[in-house]
C-alpha cells in the first residue's frame, strides 16, 4: 500500500507543476489528438489525393474560414460576458447554479439573443459561400466541377450548422465547462478523423474534406440536447413573453459595444491567418496552394496545442478581473503564458527537424511541404502568434478590445504584401506575411499589453 502511495504522489505533483487541471488536460488531450490526427492526415492526403486535389482540400478550409465574417466575434463576447456573470454564481449540481437571480437571467438572455443571431448568420454564410465559393473554384481551379461541387455544398452546409450551434458552446465554456466542451470536441475529432481516413483509404477523394465538419455537427447537436446546465437555467429562470429575461443582457447595451471591436479584429484575422492559401491558389495554382496549405495546417495544429494553457483559463482570467484580484490574475497569466509559449516552441522545432530528416529518406515529403525558407518563416510566426494570443486573451478578459487598430493595420499590410508577393514565389508570399507578424503585430501588441499589466483595478 505504501509503495502504491509513493508512486502516485509524484504523478500528481508533476501535473500540478505543469498546471494541468481537468480543463487544461482535457483541452490538451483534444489539441494533442489534433496534432496526431493532423499529422496522420498530412501523410495520407499526399498519398491518396493528387497534387491538384490537395490544393482544393486545403483551399476549401481556407475559404471556409470566412465564417469569421459571419460569426463576427460573438462567441468570444459570449464567453466573456458569461464568465463575468458566472463569477457571481455558484454551481451546486449539474443542473443548478445558485446566486443572484439577476445574474442567472443575464446568462439566459445571452442564450436567447445568440440563438437568434447565429441562426441568421449561419443561413447567410451558407448562401454566400454556395454562390461565392462555387464561382471562385470554377474560375480559378482546373478540376471538373463534378469532382468537387457536391462535396463543397455538403461541406458548407455542415459548417453552417456548426456555426449555428457554436454560441451555446461558448456560453457553456463561460460557465466553466471548458473541460466538458473540450472532451466533446475530442470525441468528435476522433470520430471525424476516423471517417476522413476511411474515405481517403476507400478512394473517395475530396469527400474526405466533409468528414470532420459533418461529425462535429452531429455530435454537437446530440451533446447540446442532453446538456443539463443550460436546460436547468432556462427552466428555472422565468422569461417574459418576448423571451427577453428581465434584468438580463441586451444586445445594444452589453454585446454590441464589445462585439463590433472584436468583429473587426477577428475579421482582420482572416487576412492575417487564412488569406494566403486562396491567393496562392489563384496566382500560383492548386499545387503551390496545397504545399502552403499543408504547412499552415500543421503549424496551426501545433498552435492549438500551445495555446491550450491560455484558452482553458480565459474564464478564470475574467473571474479574477470581475473580483478585482489583480495579483492572482497576473500570477496565473505568467505561469500559463510561459507554458504556452514553451510548448509551442518545442513542438515547432521538433516538427521542422523531423520533416527535414524524413525528407532525406522520402524526398516526396518535402515536395508536398513549403520550401525550407518558407517553412522556417512559418515556424517563427507560429511562436510569435502564441505570444500575441496570450497577451490578447489577457487584455480581452477585461471585456475590452484594445487590438482593433493593430489587427486592422496588420491585416491591411499582410493582405497587400501577400497579394503583391504571390506574383513572385511561394517563399516571397510567406516572407511578406512573416515580416508584418514579427515586426509590426508583435511589438504593437506588447506595447498595449504593458499598459494593461500596470492597471491596479
Amino acid at each position: 500500500m505504501s509503495d502504491a502511495n509513493s508512486t502516485a504522489a509524484p504523478r500528481i505533483g508533476v501535473l500540478a507543476r505543469l498546471g494541468l487541471d481537468f480543463h487544461i488536460l482535457a483541452t490538451l488531450l483534444f489539441r494533442g489528438w489534433s496534432i496526431l490526427a493532423g499529422g496522420a492526415t498530412a501523410l495520407l492526403i499526399p498519398t491518396f489525393l493528387s497534387p491538384s486535389q490537395q490544393g482544393y482540400y486545403y483551399t476549401f478550409n481556407a475559404v471556409l474560414a470566412t465564417q469569421i465574417f459571419f460569426e463576427l466575434g460573438l462567441n468570444h463576447v459570449l464567453t466573456q460576458l458569461t464568465s463575468h456573470a458566472a463569477a457571481h454564481l455558484r454551481r451546486v449540481s449539474d443542473t443548478h447554479l445558485d446566486g443572484d437571480i439577476r445574474w442567472q437571467r443575464a446568462v439566459v438572455s445571452l442564450l436567447s439573443l445568440s440563438t437568434k443571431w447565429n441562426a441568421v448568420m449561419a443561413s447567410l454564410f451558407f448562401i454566400a459561400l454556395l454562390a461565392g465559393g462555387s464561382l471562385f473554384f470554377s474560375h480559378k481551379g482546373s478540376l471538373p466541377t463534378s469532382q468537387w461541387l457536391t462535396t463543397w455544398v455538403v461541406l458548407i452546409a455542415a459548417t453552417a450548422l456548426n456555426l449555428a450551434m457554436s454560441a451555446r458552446l461558448a456560453i457553456c465554456e463561460g460557465l466553466g465547462e471548458v473541460g466538458q466542451v473540450a472532451r466533446l470536441r475530442l470525441r468528435q475529432s476522433v470520430a471525424g478523423y476516423a471517417m476522413l481516413w476511411l474515405l481517403l483509404l476507400s478512394g473517395q477523394g475530396l469527400w474526405a474534406a466533409a468528414a470532420v465538419p459533418l461529425v462535429s455537427a452531429a455530435g454537437t447537436a446530440w451533446w447540446l440536447s442532453r446538456q443539463p446546465l443550460l436546460r436547468g437555467l432556462r427552466e428555472r429562470v422565468s422569461t417574459p413573453a418576448d423571451d427577453r429575461p428581465a434584468g438580463g443582457y441586451t444586445y445594444g447595451r452589453d454585446v454590441f459595444p464589445l462585439q463590433w471591436r472584436i468583429a473587426l479584429s477577428w475579421a482582420s484575422g482572416y487576412f492575417i491567418f487564412n488569406f494566403l492559401t486562396p491567393v496562392v491558389f489563384a496566382h500560383q495554382g492548386e499545387v503551390a496552394a496545397g504545399r502552403l496549405g499543408l504547412g499552415l495546417t500543421i503549424f496551426s495544429a501545433i498552435s492549438t496545442v500551445g495555446i491550450s494553457w491560455i484558452s482553458a483559463k480565459i474564464p478564470t482570467f475574467s473571474a479574477h478581473i470581475a473580483r478585482r484580484e489583480r495579483a492572482e490574475l497576473n500570477a496565473l497569466f505568467d505561469r500559463q503564458a510561459l507554458r504556452s509559449v514553451g510548448a509551442t516552441t518545442f513542438c515547432v522545432v521538433l516538427f521542422v527537424g523531423l520533416a527535414q530528416v524524413a525528407g532525406h529518406f522520402v524526398p516526396k515529403i518535402l515536395d508536398r511541404l513549403p520550401p525550407l525558407p518558407a517553412l522556417l518563416l512559418l515556424a517563427a510566426v507560429t511562436v510569435v502568434n502564441s505570444i500575441v494570443f496570450a497577451m490578447a486573451a489577457y487584455m480581452r478578459a477585461h471585456k475590452e478590445e484594445p487590438l482593433l487598430a493593430q489587427s486592422v493595420a496588420a491585416a491591411v499590410l499582410i493582405g497587400g504584401g501577400v497579394y503583391w508577393m504571390a506574383h513572385v514565389s511561394l517563399t516571397a508570399t510567406v516572407a511578406a506575411y512573416a515580416a508584418v507578424s514579427l515586426f509590426v503585430a508583435l511589438p504593437w501588441c506588447a506595447l498595449i499589453f504593458s499598459r494593461y499589466r500596470q492597471r491596479t483595478e
